[in-house]
């Protein structure tokens, strides 16, 4: 009994006479947690090598900010992110975090593979793990992360990152998630290729009283002619599809894009001059004209809609007068119907009119110049007003590069209109124009 109280008597006696229990040395793992996610003022620093520090020290930002500082400052807003995070220094996860999202949550999990203590050294083997709406997300590549840690003065320094990409191109469930992502992406820019094409056809119709029958048509140079700029869909080919226009007339057309490889696959989609965009599972365009599934719907109804100034289903994009439309000729231009007497009492001093009736009534148009600093394409969309003379009076951006904005404004301003007449009379018209960049048209 005596040599009990004795042994308990040293093992108390240095926290009755300090105040605390002698703590545990930190382990490597307790160490990098501590490191990126620690409250101490140099949380970071001290699990730093001396020499890392004292040359992270002498590194100005230029603004009297080192770059350790501007590290730390990182992590402490991974910290406040606002993300319910959690770390773990004992088990298989090491950190786990809950994000919020629109539609579900996303839960991110760093988990530790290998933990190899060998004296004073430490390498942990880390892998990140992504779940959406409760599935784990299959990610183009498997990642992994490989923190060297070394004890100096009883502390765990880190001495050393690594990061290696595993690929297991044989993995069946690898290439099926490589093989979706691309048949979502290709899908995505068919449809929207297709209305792209529509859009030209558009256009087209409106300067020569009929619709082209070829992609070539579309995409030919000329005075007020070329109304497709994407050189690829002019091809016919473009994204693993191939694009062609059929049953063509001046009043009527059918856009196919069929998949390049029969067994992709691939869905086949199709359209035509009333805008609506379907889809066919078995990738053939046959099937698509004949009974395939509407997955866009589009209630435009060809050059009458064009007549009519009907640019788009959304609200405020047609002529804010009403009657129905004259059904065009093929063999001229569609004609703006008449003007409903009953529609309004007050005569109006500006109407909005489509910008497919507008792109009709342009009598000289300048093209932009391609900004020497960009690199990139994509269409620029304007709002304008157009006085009783046709001269464009001002021009607002609503979407487009703000690389490509600039050129696009210049030129629309100069741009010259037939006067729009309203009851004999000319009107200040509000409508839009669309320009489009293309880099192989630079």
């Amino acid at each position: 009994m005596r040599r009990l109280l004795t042994s308990s008597l040293f093992v108390l006696l240095p926290s009755l006479l300090f105040g605390q229990t002698a703590q545990a040395p930190q382990s490597a793992r307790q160490a990098l947690i501590d490191m990126f996610f620690g409250s101490s003022a140099d949380h970071l620093e001290k699990h730093l090598p001396d020499a890392t520090r004292k040359t992270l020290k002498k590194l100005d930002t230029g603004e009297g900010q080192s770059m350790l500082a501007q590290i730390s400052m990182f992590s402490a807003m991974a910290k406040a992110g606002g993300a319910n995070l959690q770390t773990f220094e004992t088990g298989p996860v090491l950190l786990s975090v809950d994000q919020p999202q629109r539609g579900g949550a996303d839960h991110v999990e760093i988990t530790v593979e290998r933990d190899d203590l060998m004296g004073e050294e430490d390498q942990l083997e880390l892998a990140l793990h992504i779940t959406k709406n409760g599935k784990e997300e299959s990610l183009p590549f498997i990642p992994r992360f490989t923190f060297s840690m070394k004890s100096e003065a009883n502390v765990w320094r880190l001495n050393e990152i690594s990061v290696t990409v595993r690929l297991p191109l044989a993995d069946p469930e690898f290439l099926k998630t490589i093989e979706n992502k691309q048949r979502a992406q290709n899908e995505q820019m068919t449809i929207w290729s297709l209305r792209t094409v529509n859009g030209a056809e558009k256009g087209y119709a409106k300067t020569n009283g009929g619709y082209a029958c070829t992609l070539s048509a579309l995409g030919k140079k000329g005075a007020n002619t070329q109304v497709l700029w994407d050189a690829q869909l002019i091809s016919g080919k473009k994204g693993g599809y191939i694009y062609a226009i059929s049953s063509c007339d001046a009043s009527h057309y059918k856009i196919v894009a069929e998949p390049a490889v029969a067994d992709s696959g691939q869905r086949a989609f199709c359209s035509d001059e009333g805008g609506t965009i379907r889809a066919a599972k078995d990738g053939k365009a046959t099937s698509c004209l004949s009974g395939g599934e509407i997955i866009q719907e589009d209630h435009q109804t060809g050059l009458g809609a064009i007549a009519a100034g009907t640019d788009s289903p959304r609200a405020g994009a047609t002529v804010t007068y009403s009657e129905a439309p004259t059904k065009a000729s093929s063999a001229s231009a569609p004609q703006l119907p008449p003007v409903n007497a009953t529609a309004s009492v007050a005569k109006p001093s500006r109407i909005r009119v489509s910008q497919g009736v507008m792109a009709g009534m342009i009598e000289r148009k300048v093209e932009p110049q391609y900004p020497a600093e960009a690199n990139v394409q994509g269409e620029v969309v304007l709002s304008l007003v157009i006085n009783k003379t046709g001269d464009v009076e001002s021009v607002k951006l609503i979407s487009g590069h703000p690389l490509l904005a600039p050129a696009a404004i210049d030129a629309v301003k100069q741009w010259k209109y037939r006067p729009f007449k309203l009851n004999g009379e000319p009107v200040v018209v509000e409508t839009t124009a669309t320009v489009v960049f293309n880099l192989s048209g630079q």
